[in-house]
């Protein structure tokens, strides 16, 4: 195999040596997570997103050791929608997700979901200064471009972290995103999901049901709420 076609070496230490600078992390074993400790059944993370491209982006956000996923959401032993499977969660040093994301592309000026918007060389300008180079050698040249980046992306978690504190912020956020995704053509499955389960960290058991009832009836054929998500959700209420 060609080098140029081969990860960095060391790239997650390299890239969790830059985040320790800002963020007390640790660097997970899989899948390019760097995670802080739990504080309230809450961590933070960051992930370098992996894209079908030489350069990934970095996302970050919140973990939380109440929210399970089911199977056929995560894609994992993939279910048709309208079959439920077995609940998964992700708080082991091992086993780390982002419940609720942040991303960089309103602060680069980038409408990475609308390319037509931008000529194929502000692309590569947004990638080449934002995005990380996941291919090559340790090169000292190419250690320290790959660390510039991070620090590019820095402040812009630094705010979002800032801004985004609460579960009122991100049940806000999860609603506007719902009102701004949902269409004939696209059901925002995970806001729904998510802005359940913190309703009933909230002790809101209503808006919480209210929420899984709307995701079950959207499967084919609409199906009910599982009882075992149920007794999750009443659960979390007791946390």
């Amino acid at each position: 195999m060609d080098e140029e076609l081969r990860l960095v070496p060391n790239l997650d230490g390299i890239i969790c040596d830059v985040l320790r600078e800002d963020f007390d992390v640790k660097c997970c074993e899989k899948g390019h997570y760097w995670f802080t400790n739990w504080e309230d059944h809450c961590r933070k993370v960051i992930h370098l997103y992996p894209l079908k491209s030489p350069s990934y982006p970095l996302y970050w956000g919140y973990n939380y050791d109440f929210i399970p996923w089911e199977n056929c959401f995560l894609g994992v032993n993939y279910k048709p929608f309208n079959v439920t499977g077995k609940l998964v969660y992700h708080r082991t040093e091992r086993s780390v997700m982002i419940d609720f994301t942040g991303y960089p592309f309103p602060y680069m000026g980038y409408n990475f979901w609308s390319p037509s918007l931008h000529t194929p060389q502000e692309h590569l300008a947004f990638r080449d200064k934002y995005f990380v180079d996941v291919y090559g050698n340790d090169s000292p040249e190419n250690i320290e471009k790959i660390k510039a980046v991070v620090r590019r992306n820095i402040p812009f978690m630094l705010d979002w972290f800032e801004r985004t504190k609460t579960l009122d912020d991100i049940i806000a956020a999860l609603t506007e995103d719902i009102i701004e995704s949902e269409n004939e053509y696209c059901f925002p499955y995970a806001s729904y999901w998510v802005r359940g389960f913190l309703k009933a960290r909230q002790h809101d058991i209503e808006g919480a049901l209210s929420d899984m009832a709307y995701v079950y009836k959207r499967f084919d054929p609409p199906a009910e709420i599982p009882e075992k998500i149920i007794k999750k959700i009443y659960i979390i209420d007791k946390l």
